[in-house]
């Protein structure tokens, strides 16, 4: 039997098919909205915390579906360590300050 798939690492994986919005499997923004809500509420902190990040990262240009395939297909994020990895690689997209 096949375990049931990482709803966080599915997301993750949607959001990095270079796609944007329309690939959270969502008819429209409405419900692209209603399906994030819903998926952040069900994740533990750290993992909101990756996925804000990366949807800010994402949103403002700081980084790429490519960049962030290529991550994936190269990283884990299923345990602790993959998590806090892909958390310390995302905090160098962060903007500078003041901008």
């Amino acid at each position: 039997m096949e375990a049931p798939a990482d709803p966080f690492r599915t997301f993750l994986e949607e959001l990095a098919d270079g796609q944007r919005w329309k690939l959270a499997r969502a008819e429209g923004w409405e419900d692209f909205v209603e399906r994030l809500s819903k998926l952040i509420a069900e994740l533990p902190v750290r993992r909101r915390q990756a996925l804000v990040m990366l949807l800010f990262a994402l949103a403002e240009q700081l980084l790429t579906p490519e960049a962030v395939q290529t991550w994936l297909g190269a990283n884990e994020v299923a345990s602790d360590a993959g998590l806090e990895s892909m958390i310390q690689w995302l905090r160098q997209f962060r903007p500078a300050a003041g901008g």
